[in-house]
Formats: C-alpha cells, sequence, structure tokens
C-alpha cells in the first residue's frame, strides 16, 4: 500500500509541476517565439512600394498583389505570402521597379481593413489581384487556389505568373 500511495504522490507532484511551468511559460510570453528578421534587407517589392508612396508618380495603369492575412499566420499562411515575393521577384522585378505592380501587406482582421472582407469576398487569409487602369480599380482576383498549390512550388509559381501577367496584359479594362 505503501508504494501505492509513493506513486500516487509522485505522479501527482509531476502534474503540479508541469501545470507551473505551463502557467510560468504563458505568464511571461515565453511560447513560441518568431525569428527576427534580418536588417537591411529590403526586396524589389518593399523598395518599389516605398518609392510609390508619393501619388503623382503612380502609373495610370498597374496591377496591385494584395497579400491579406489576419491576426495570427500560421506557417502555410506564411509561405503563400513568402512564395508569392518570391514569385514576384522572380518573374516582374522589372514590373515593381517601374510600378506597373504594387505590393500590399493587409491584415483583413484589423478595425480599419474590415472593408476588404466584402469587397474581395474574403474568407481566410489569400492573394488578390486588382487591376487599376486610369486611376480606377477595374477588376480583381481572389486567388485562394494558392492554398492548394502551396506545397508544389513550380505550381504555385506557374499559377501566379500566369495570373498576374493576365491582369498586366489587360490594357483594355
Amino acid at each position: 500500500m505503501n508504494a501505492k500511495v509513493a506513486l500516487t504522490a509522485v505522479l501527482l507532484l509531476f502534474v503540479v509541476a508541469a501545470v507551473g511551468v505551463t502557467i510560468v511559460r504563458v505568464g511571461s510570453g515565453n511560447t513560441a517565439e518568431e525569428p527576427a528578421a534580418p536588417e537591411n534587407t529590403q526586396t524589389t517589392a518593399q523598395a518599389a512600394n516605398e518609392e510609390a508612396a508619393a501619388p503623382e508618380e503612380m502609373p495610370k495603369d498597374y496591377v496591385v498583389v494584395y497579400m491579406f492575412h489576419g491576426n495570427v499566420r500560421c506557417p502555410t499562411c506564411l509561405k503563400i505570402e513568402a512564395t508569392t515575393k518570391e514569385v514576384l521577384e522572380a518573374s516582374f522585378r522589372d514590373e515593381l521597379l517601374q510600378r506597373k505592380i504594387v505590393t500590399k501587406e493587409i491584415n483583413y482582421e484589423s478595425v480599419e481593413n474590415k472593408g476588404y472582407i466584402t469587397k474581395y469576398d474574403l474568407i481566410a487569409p489569400t492573394v488578390v489581384l486588382a487591376r487599376v487602369h486610369d486611376g480606377e480599380e477595374t477588376t480583381y482576383k481572389n486567388l485562394m487556389e494558392v492554398w492548394q498549390l502551396v506545397g508544389d512550388p513550380q505550381q504555385f509559381h506557374t499559377f501566379m505568373t500566369e495570373q498576374i501577367q493576365s491582369l498586366l496584359n489587360d490594357e483594355a479594362t
């Protein structure tokens, strides 16, 4: 009987210790942290968008690549965003520099951005392409297919390139 009581006491002590460690971690914020971004690493898209801050310098016709995310960014969401940026850098570097393509990362769950949910039919983090002609948005594409393609970088790249190119070529819209 003493062995049974001792084993119960040890197991109970283990449970209390585990709960204590969990409380300390959550309370101090020591959960899994995102790695710090390296300093002074700016993509062509980021540099072009900073230069595009002055509206008088924007061309009349361009494509906006919106990368919508929520308050919490899962690994798949981050992969979609990173792969989209890779496609832009690899296939549309000149268009980014000429501001024929502009990128925007937007948290659609923020109060000030709630209008995007209905405007672009958002149901989850995604990539949306919007065509601007003569300063007015004329059409958009919600590319929810990125969720199915994110596991295959080549298919993702091909799909994204075709979608962006189709809006760039659509000058009549």
